[in-house]
């Protein structure tokens, strides 16, 4: 009888194990189409460029400065060649020194911001796996954590859309997801 009721006992088991709702996500996509993240990045690529507008009429200065002294320079003692020089890369260490300041801030800022979003999305997903009572949700992407996946089991559209909607809908916060009805499945 106690046979009986621990094969019982281990098929209830087995088979609850075998149940279990399962779905992965690629990571990479979601984050190359995530509306926000994309408008992110765009936003501080067009800072970096102003950047680089800003400082292009200093730089076009030092490189006329430059080749005035090269075609100067047979003509100058060396005295005069050598305060040339200085002075040259003086100009070219402050112009330097500007690029990296503002190249960094705006590099700072860009990856507090970008670091935000992943942490929102993250949230949302973990949201969306315990609504919809997935026991794991995977990350699929370069690293490849997963080689091969069923299709109905990759979560990347729903979730994507379900990411943009709440975004472009006005509200800038990602927060809970829609329950959706997706059947039960196992990677076992």
């Amino acid at each position: 009888m106690k046979i009986i009721a621990q094969l019982m006992l281990l098929a209830f088991l087995v088979s609850s194990c075998s149940k279990s709702k399962t779905g992965f996500v690629d990571t990479q996509k979601l984050f190359e189409e995530y509306t926000e993240l994309t408008e992110v990045q765009d936003k501080y690529t067009k800072l970096s460029d102003e950047v680089r507008s800003d400082l292009e009429p200093q730089i076009q200065a030092f490189q006329i400065k430059v080749d005035l002294y090269q075609q100067n320079a047979a003509t100058m003692s060396p005295a005069e060649r050598q305060q040339k020089e200085q002075e040259l890369g003086a100009l070219q260490q402050q112009i330097q020194q500007a690029q990296q300041v503002r190249g960094g801030q705006i590099q700072q800022e860009s990856q507090a911001e970008i670091d935000t979003i992943i942490k929102k999305v993250r949230d949302f997903i973990a949201d969306y796996g315990k609504k919809n009572e997935y026991e794991y949700i995977y990350g699929k992407n370069e690293g490849a954590n997963i080689l091969y996946g069923k299709e109905e089991l990759d979560l990347t559209d729903e979730i994507l859309k379900e990411l943009n909607d709440k975004y472009t809908s006005g509200g800038k916060e990602v927060s809970e997801p829609a329950e959706t009805e997706k059947p039960a499945d196992s990677l076992n």
